[in-house]
């Protein structure tokens, strides 16, 4: 099949699954919070390991879905998610045209199954074949040498899928650390689909982060500066609240990342309970056209509503239209990450692409009294 044919069935899919779009908008909020994931799926649903208790499903638009997630350890359970999706995936070419956007298109309605010998070697296939559950070693996780040395190493829990949406297949993982540590990650691979042309993948995630139960969130943005006195060898750092429903840029510069805390719940220390997003390191920024303004930030804060799920459509920018003005404090919230990925095309991108991972962290802060694997 040639790149306009894979081009024309990529855009085919959106007639697949308008119908269920139109249904998720009225999805029905989470219940509160329980022991774990237990409490709301069972079966090849629930999945556990690396401290973690998740609940998951596939849906037509966003694909390999999160529906709860529950740190879980002896004596231990607390939610961290209540809703996990990829928003969007849109992908503008830098000759003006094509603008795809592949959630509308359904990441979900394209997903293709995996080998178990090739694609999920050492974990179990799930959903017909279509979802790899995989409970492994993450690599180091700690190590201090003082004359003798000590080290440990940490698990997770990963789940992930692939989507093909024309001449690109998308990965979609979720990866839950031992330590607390959250990272959603959008692989990108298949074949060029118009040659040399660049173009840029901007992966849209919506997070309904509920520490413990739904509502009483706080939004907040750290910043790191030098004191206008410095001469660059001070520097100081805040963070500050952010009170209504907005859109923020990442900046290098300042170090900006953002949490989501309980305003009512402290550790051992006095410390809100809480999850930082800490923005991708490699990422860049792409703002476009005033009828794209979701590209206007890179972080966006709302309330949580039932009826918005998606960031955009071909002929709407409906993350936008969530932004009514209304206060977030106290409230049930959710955060939408942009990441954006540069696809200048390399010779080495040919035949088939080698895998590029795109990636951020949810890391707990002042979610615990100390370390948890310690």
């Amino acid at each position: 099949m040639s790149a306009q044919q894979l081009a024309g069935t990529r855009r085919l899919l959106v007639l697949a699954v308008s119908l269920t779009l139109v249904a998720l908008m009225g999805a029905t909020r989470a219940a509160p919070a329980a022991a774990s994931a237990r409490s709301f799926c069972s079966g090849e649903a629930l999945a556990e390991g690396a401290n973690w208790s998740v609940c998951w499903e596939v849906r037509a638009n966003e694909g390999l879905a999160i529906t709860h997630a529950f740190y879980t350890k002896s004596g231990f359970d607390r939610r961290v998610l209540s809703d996990a999706t990829v928003a969007q995936v849109f992908v503008p070419y830098e000759v003006g045209a094509p603008r795809y956007h592949d959630v509308a298109y359904g990441l979900g309605a394209a997903i293709q199954p995996l080998d178990a010998a090739r694609d999920c070697v050492g974990g179990t296939l799930l959903a017909g074949g279509k979802v790899c559950r995989e409970v492994g070693d993450r690599g180091l996780a700690e190590r201090f040498c003082a004359g003798a040395c000590r080290s440990r190493r940490g698990r997770e829990l990963t789940l992930w899928s692939s989507s093909q949406m024309g001449a690109y297949n998308y990965l979609t993982r979720w990866s839950f650390h031992d330590d607390g540590t959250i990272e959603p990650a959008m692989g990108l691979a298949g074949v060029l689909q118009f040659g040399p042309t660049a173009h840029v993948h901007n992966v849209y995630w919506r997070l309904d982060v509920d520490i413990d139960d739904p509502g009483r969130d706080r939004v907040e943005e750290f910043t790191r500066i030098s004191p206008a006195w410095s001469d660059g060898s001070v520097g100081a750092h805040f963070w500050t609240p952010l009170l209504g429903e907005t859109y923020r840029p990442t900046d290098l510069f300042t170090f900006r990342k953002w949490r989501v805390i309980d305003v009512d719940k402290t550790n051992a220390q006095g410390v809100n309970w809480g999850y930082e997003l800490v923005p991708s390191p490699g990422s860049g920024s792409l703002r476009t056209t005033a009828a794209e303004g979701f590209s206007r930030g890179e972080l966006w804060v709302t309330r949580a509503r039932s009826g918005e799920r998606f960031v955009s459509t071909e002929t709407q920018d409906l993350l936008s239209t969530y932004i009514t003005g209304d206060s977030v404090e106290g409230e049930d919230i959710v955060l939408w990450y942009a990441m954006h990925e540069y696809h200048e095309v390399r010779n080495e991108d040919a035949p088939y692409m080698p895998v590029e991972w795109m990636s951020f962290s949810l890391r707990p802060r002042g979610f615990f009294d100390q370390n948890p694997l310690d």
